[in-house]
């Protein structure tokens, strides 16, 4: 089982290198270096976040020397059969749900669930991919997941930090909920069985799922015109833009949804150890605060992709 992938330089890539040394070349030179590394398409599925996180490692890998190309799906459900077939190689990744969707899919062979610990959930997926001659790389501390939020005022009101503390004053306040919470084992469900929140005894607000119009109508207050808590994406721009409060899932109802880069195993047998060097160093920098501010840079100052990213990348010391 490839859990968190260790690189293996192959017989035929030892055997490159074995002959560029006896003919008096330099394994290091551009030329050779430029040759042992394969061509990478990178997938994302059609939001920003997904084409900022498929932007930052496409290039750090170009950064190094490779040729990388970019491909833009409408939905993880478009995106993973290309990444199947080959069309894409690296696909960057929330594990939670990537391990929910291969469970769900026919003939899914997800072998264990997607869970509040990042580790067990890791060690799930790598083993779901593991029949597709697939891994996933080291998960980045960044996670984009289901949050529950609150305004400022209304955490210092009512002290909330924690869900547990929503728990205690759920009926006190409206709730923005996208019209799938019901059956959706993160929300509805999920907050009944977890945190004793029965959905269907609280005042409700149906609205779009990690939504700006979600986002505003909880900064219009708990009033006739807005909600007082609302579940947004846990990296959504509207969190820093309004200076809401993201409260702590202290009790792990939402799976891990760490960023990770996944990766066809012929792409990595055929790539040099940096391949993976690269890619882990950019996920070790991402963390869930750098991911939501990045966010805000290309959601709200419609700032490009390509020039965060690059920006990004610089910042951290990545590239040069």
């Amino acid at each position: 089982m490839r859990r968190y992938r260790t690189a293996v330089l192959g017989a035929s890539m030892l055997a490159l290198l074995i002959s560029a040394c006896s003919a008096g070349g330099s394994s290091t030179s551009p030329s050779a270096s430029e040759a042992a590394r394969p061509a990478v398409t990178v997938g994302s599925e059609g939001f920003d976040e997904s084409q900022l996180l498929a932007e930052i490692y496409a290039q750090a890998l170009e950064a190094h020397g490779y040729t990388v190309a970019r491909q833009d799906f409408a939905s993880r459900k478009l995106a993973l059969p290309a990444f199947d077939n080959g069309d894409i190689n690296l696909l960057p990744e929330y594990i939670g749900s990537l391990l929910r969707e291969l469970g769900s899919m026919p003939g899914g062979n997800a072998l264990g669930p997607a869970t509040g610990d990042t580790d067990e959930t890791m060690t799930n997926l790598a083993a779901a991919l593991e029949p597709k001659d697939q891994s996933v790389l080291d998960a980045a501390p960044a996670q984009d997941g289901d949050g529950f939020v609150v305004r400022q005022e209304t955490a210092d009101q009512l002290s909330l930090v924690t869900m547990s503390d929503l728990a205690e004053v759920a009926d006190q306040l409206t709730w923005g909920l996208p019209l799938e919470c019901s059956d959706n084992p993160s929300c509805g469900p999920g907050l009944k069985e977890v945190y004793g929140i029965d959905i269907a005894t609280l005042r409700v607000e149906n609205l779009t799922a990690c939504s700006g119009e979600m986002a505003t109508a909880l900064n219009e207050g708990d009033d006739q015109s807005g909600i007082g808590v609302a579940e947004l994406c846990t990296t959504q721009a509207d969190i820093e833009r309004f200076n809401f409060v993201l409260l702590q899932d202290d009790k792990k109802l939402i799976p891990a949804q760490n960023v990770a880069p996944v990766v066809r195993n012929d792409l990595l047998d055929a790539a040099p150890d940096d391949f993976e060097t690269i890619l882990n160093g950019v996920s070790a920098k991402l963390t869930t605060d750098e991911l939501t501010k990045l966010n805000v840079q290309v959601s709200v100052n419609q700032e490009s992709i390509e020039d965060v990213a690059a920006q990004w990348l610089a910042d951290q010391g990545l590239v040069t």
